[in-house]
């Protein structure tokens, strides 16, 4: 059985964009912040976005960052 950290490194590698609702029902995982910070320990390049919703709740999204390839 793979980790939620692998589980999330397979997500991201996907170049899918990732919820906290994602993150449970995809890996299993109620702490997204703390495998996103496991994986930045480890080198790990993730960014993030927030989307402020009408009702001012605000949803963050976790993504892989690209790497720049060279000209």
């Amino acid at each position: 059985m793979k980790s939620q950290n692998e589980l999330l490194k397979t997500v991201l590698n996907q170049g899918t964009h990732i919820t906290a609702l994602d993150a449970l029902n995809w890996i299993g995982s109620m702490r997204l912040a703390a495998r996103v910070y496991d994986l930045k320990q480890e080198g790990y390049e993730i960014d993030k976005y927030v989307v402020t919703m009408p009702d001012n709740k605000r949803i963050t999204y976790y993504y892989k960052k690209r790497q720049h390839e060279p000209v």
